[in-house]
């Protein structure tokens, strides 16, 4: 009887323990920004002790095989789930790229003179339900002088090339996106944002505007991979090829609107950096994917680079939050900074 009594305890303690633990582990992971397995050591450490405290020396052993046996588990699920995660391709939402998505011819006086902008009305939600409008507009001398300007670029083929050429991207276009810069200035006059709120206005206007791929070569018109075929059979006009090393400079992306994912961190960047923001651009050769990082006080995944945090934030869709990437990318360590703006 004494040695079932004891089993039972220990299945008691076990279950105990567990709910403890995961209980511990929820409130230190929304109170810090640290990783998952060094949270879950904390949790169930924490938790061990606690209960020590409570049941005697003599529960100790007990406790701590337990604990030991939850960290498995945990972890296990952990790597179970990630499997599973990983093996589900990531989608774009449901895409229809239709003519409220282009942008208008307009001519326009500006300081007295006659200028034609490329002009698109955005009507967007943050991700906290937050409506903002403006127009986002560049002017047609800027985009035909600007159009071809990266097939110019002569990069050397080197582990820093796709940062020199979005630095080149970034210093070449910002100068013409004044007006742009000017209607997230009236946006933030108007509605008294703080950096956070800011920034979270800039993204969210990026992310609202459709995926398009931007091809170094034709877009197919039929034998689609896997990934192509969800956008393209929806939306053929969601793609534009021939374009070199398969990225739009910022100003020719507000003039058409198509833009995947470098196009859009690369432009997030520009303004982000105008705005004195200590903002980075994280690509993945092993996704293939690029993301923004910023330097701000948040929660989540981030990349850490010279003892600052840089929480990463999904561009190429609406209602990713800062330092949540999607499940199918969401391994940090295939992620590396490539630009910082300070």
């Amino acid at each position: 009887m004494s040695n079932l009594k004891k089993r039972n305890n220990g299945c008691l303690w076990f279950f105990v323990l567990g709910l403890l633990s995961i209980f511990s582990f929820i409130i230190i992971k929304v109170a810090f920004s640290i990783s998952t397995n060094f949270a879950l050591i904390v949790a169930i450490g924490g938790s061990v002790v606690f209960l020590n405290l409570i049941l005697g020396k003599s529960y100790r052993k007990t406790l701590i095989n337990s604990g030991i046996g939850i960290y498995i588990i945990l972890i296990g699920l952990k790597f179970i789930m990630g499997l599973l995660l990983n093996s589900i391709p990531y989608e774009e939402e449901e895409i229809t790229f239709n003519k409220e998505e282009e942008t208008t011819k307009t001519e326009v006086v500006i300081e007295n003179d006659t200028t034609i902008l490329y002009t698109s009305n955005r009507n967007w939600l943050d991700n906290y339900g937050n409506k903002y409008k403006g127009k986002l507009s560049v002017r047609a001398t800027d985009y035909e002088r600007l159009k071809n300007h990266i097939s110019k670029y002569k990069g050397t083929n080197n582990n820093y090339f796709w940062g020199n050429l979005y630095n080149y991207i970034e210093q070449t276009d910002t100068p013409s996106l004044d007006l742009i810069m000017e209607t997230f200035i009236e946006i933030n006059e108007e509605k008294k944002l703080n950096r956070m709120e800011f920034a979270e206005m800039v993204v969210t206007c990026i992310q609202d505007i459709p995926y398009s791929y931007v091809l170094t070569t034709n877009c197919p018109k039929e034998n689609y991979d896997d990934q192509m075929k969800v956008i393209l059979e929806k939306c053929p006009d969601c793609c534009i090829g021939n374009i070199k090393y398969g990225i739009q400079n910022p100003v020719s992306f507000m003039k058409n609107l198509k833009g995947d994912c470098d196009t859009r961190t690369v432009i997030i960047y520009s303004i982000l950096k105008y705005f004195n923001y200590d903002v980075a651009i994280v690509n993945s050769n092993f996704y293939k994917h690029s993301v923004i990082g910023l330097n701000i006080p948040a929660k989540g995944d981030y990349k850490l680079l010279s003892g600052k945090k840089y929480y990463l934030w999904e561009t190429t869709a609406k209602y990713f939050r800062i330092g949540e990437l999607p499940p199918a990318f969401n391994n940090t360590s295939y992620w590396n900074i490539v630009l910082t703006s300070k």
